[in-house]
């Protein structure tokens, strides 16, 4: 499949094909959810069943066959008038099948980047994560999907961007392992503003508080957490908030400073 070679797809943002960096158009809501679709299981056959289910929410029209049909061969036509083969769209008797290997689809890319990171971040290589988490985030084009109205696709997009809101916070771990206080107390304050019961973001904003010095900030956002925790769901903090503030009001370096 060599016709693939310069072929990448974007999922991290509008869905979008784009060879040797020039976006092909793929025009119309069922190319794009076709498209995403098939992208989402790159390398796989994609039964028509489960095309379906994802394009129509499980209600086709009686006439889903030929629609697909029609989306195959539009968006091999694009393809075509890009200067690639028809074989980068496959079709079998069971599915569809598109020939774009993962390190060439942004969304599988960006998660395996997300687990080299982790792996730095576990080592103490603060510097060394802080430098590739930046470019990470910079392939996100805005929300997962973002064109793509089928709710099974929506649902899975809210899946891939809890994935990014993930990298954000790592992002955040990280900064605090640099020395960057201000920057992680900014990006877990606006976390923490769109999911108020994550005790690992109220973690993370005391040490980041700590870490400037200010240990009283620090022990406040701790009772904010627990007057959260107990209003609206009707719980006491964790076992790793309360060694948190047991670190903060011991002054335990080592304890808050670990990664």
């Amino acid at each position: 499949m060599n016709s693939a070679r310069r072929l990448t797809v974007q999922l991290l943002g509008p869905v979008a094909l784009l060879n040797a960096g020039v976006p092909i158009p793929i025009q119309g809501q069922r190319q794009v959810r076709f498209l995403a679709a098939l992208a989402l299981k790159p390398g796989q056959v994609v039964t028509k069943e489960a095309i379906i289910a994802d394009s129509w929410d499980g209600e086709p029209p009686r006439t889903v066959s030929g629609q697909l049909q029609t989306s195959t061969w539009r968006i091999r036509t694009a393809l075509e008038a890009a200067g690639l083969g028809r074989d980068v769209l496959v079709s079998h008797r069971l599915g569809y099948q598109l020939h774009v290997p993962a390190v060439r689809i942004d969304l599988f890319v960006f998660r395996e980047a997300v687990r080299e990171i982790r792996e730095l971040y576990a080592r103490g290589e603060f510097d060394a994560a802080g430098q590739r988490i930046e470019a990470v985030l910079a392939m996100w084009k805005g929300a997962a999907l973002t064109d793509v109205t089928s709710g099974r696709l929506r649902l899975h997009a809210e899946s891939l961007d809890r994935e990014r809101t993930a990298a954000i916070e790592l992002r955040a771990r990280i900064d605090i392992g640099r020395g960057k206080f201000e920057d992680a107390i900014a990006q877990l304050s606006e976390l923490l503003g769109q999911d108020p019961l994550r005790e690992d973001l109220y973690i993370g904003l005391m040490k980041a508080y700590y870490g400037t010095g200010r240990q009283a900030d620090a022990i406040q956002i701790f009772h904010r957490a627990s007057r959260t925790l107990r209003d609206q769901i009707g719980i006491d903090p964790g076992v790793k908030l309360k060694a948190t503030m047991q670190a903060v009001l011991q002054q335990d370096e080592r304890y808050l400073k670990a990664a």
